[in-house]
């Protein structure tokens, strides 16, 4: 059996880019052979919320995602701005997705939801203790970028966010893992 080791970047281009991501090719030298190896970079890191209601009950959103042509269930996530710390992306996320502010965030730890075709990390709280805004504060961009985001808000128990599995229409990797990090952190709790 081989050793696995690091592949060495030989050389990288940009060969696309948006607003939004950029598409890297690198050629590179794995073991004894040079390949080419093309990814996704998103140009924003951003946070990965899961509002809990004090009913245990956990906000989500509903909205079109077109690479995939399906209107899913997911946890509410927000890009990153460049001055602001993960703690503050998560609170503007909940505030632009859900319309609540949380008063509590509990950092889960960091993801990488596809890491075999996609450079990009993302930190999940949890938001706890949800209160309404005074006022509604408008969605802020960075760089001019502007998202068609519409979005439907609604709270679901476990038990029913595991029928919205069964029936795929909760299917992205970023809400599994999340779920799966959430109740290992609620396991955790009792066992204390």
């Amino acid at each position: 059996m081989s050793k696995l080791t690091k592949w060495k970047v030989l050389t990288a281009k940009t060969i696309h880019e948006t607003s939004w991501i950029k598409i890297i090719e690198e050629k590179c030298q794995a073991n004894s052979k040079t390949l080419t190896y093309t990814y996704t970079k998103r140009v924003d890191e951003g946070p990965l919320i899961i509002p809990e209601a004090k009913e245990n009950l956990l906000y989500m959103v509903r909205q079109y995602r077109h690479p995939i042509r399906k209107i899913i269930w997911q946890f509410p996530a927000e890009g990153k701005f460049s001055n602001e710390s993960w703690h503050q992306a998560a609170r503007r996320g909940v505030e632009e997705e859900v319309g609540l502010i949380p008063g509590k965030l509990i950092d889960l730890g960091v993801l990488y939801p596809d890491p075999g075709g996609l450079q990009q990390k993302t930190r999940l709280f949890i938001a706890r203790n949800l209160k309404t805004p005074a006022f509604k504060k408008k969605k802020r961009t960075e760089k001019g970028q502007e998202e068609e985001e519409k979005l439907e808000v609604k709270k679901f128990t476990r038990k029913q966010i595991d029928k919205l599995i069964e029936k795929g229409e909760i299917c992205d990797n970023w809400t599994l893992s999340a779920l799966f990090l959430y109740d290992a952190y609620k396991q955790s709790l009792l066992k204390k």
